[in-house]
């Protein structure tokens, strides 16, 4: 499924900074140990990955359900979160969060995560 090009920078995007996360994210020291982050899958394999995803959550995101959108508000633009932040970028561990809920999680357990926005919602 093809999206309007402003989906399709979106996906692009998203994949160009994974890209240049797993090229910098080889377990090297730098002031702290980043954690070992691959790729799991062909350059294209993941365009694809984003684009079925993005189709998948209706444009929203995963664990707020809120729109993402990609040129009104750079903060609620789509990002690609790694669902076990000490996984690799694979199928199955990639879910589309805002840019700031994937900001927010850092590396926090996704189920701990949601626990937190539920109660940020319930009050």
């Amino acid at each position: 499924m093809r999206f309007g090009d402003d989906w399709e920078k979106a996906i692009a995007d998203m994949k160009y900074s994974i890209l240049n996360t797993v090229k910098t994210s080889n377990g090297q020291i730098v002031e702290t140990t980043v954690k070992n982050k691959d790729l799991k899958m062909s350059e294209r394999e993941l365009e694809l990955l984003l684009s079925d995803l993005l189709k998948q959550q209706d444009k929203r995101c995963a664990i707020t359900g809120l729109p993402l959108q990609y040129e009104t508000d750079k903060n609620m633009r789509p990002s690609a979160d790694r669902i076990n932040s000490d996984g690799h970028y694979e199928v199955g561990n990639l879910q589309l969060v805002c840019r700031f809920v994937n900001f927010w999680k850092q590396a926090m357990p996704d189920d701990e995560f949601r626990r937190l926005i539920q109660i940020v919602r319930e009050s």
